[in-house]
């Protein structure tokens, strides 16, 4: 018999789809979001997929990592980098305006799936 709880219990494969849509979803928002940049010079592009590429990667190190917490703590830096290095006065490239949010919910929803309850192996879910 289960118990009330275990309705808010993932199953492994309830987890694994959980991190695959964020992960497509988030994706696509981000292609789009850059999509959107205009005609930039090619420098301050190059500089932009670097950023973005290293904030996907540690938001990504969050879902897949066995050190949960130094992943976090690695992925708010980067986030915290992007973001100071976007709203400084001498800044090395201009973020598009809804990539640095897209990043941060990705990043949010991220830890929240991470830290969801998961039924272990053999555990009886109704």
């Amino acid at each position: 018999m289960s118990s009330f709880g275990d309705y808010f219990k993932l199953t492994r494969k309830e987890y694994d789809a959980s991190v695959n849509a964020l992960n497509l979803f988030f994706g696509a928002v981000i292609g789009v979001s850059l999509g959107s940049i205009g005609d930039i010079d090619v420098k301050e592009y190059v500089m932009l997929l670097i950023a973005t590429a290293t904030a996907v990667t540690t938001i990504l190190y969050v879902s897949y990592s066995e050190r949960r917490y130094w992943s976090i703590l690695i992925m708010v830096f980067v986030l915290a980098g992007i973001w100071g290095i976007g709203n400084a006065d001498d800044n090395l490239f201009d973020l598009p305006a809804k990539l640095l949010p897209t990043l941060g919910v990705w990043a949010a929803m991220a830890v929240i799936t991470e830290f969801s309850d998961i039924a272990e192996e053999g555990d009886e879910l109704d």
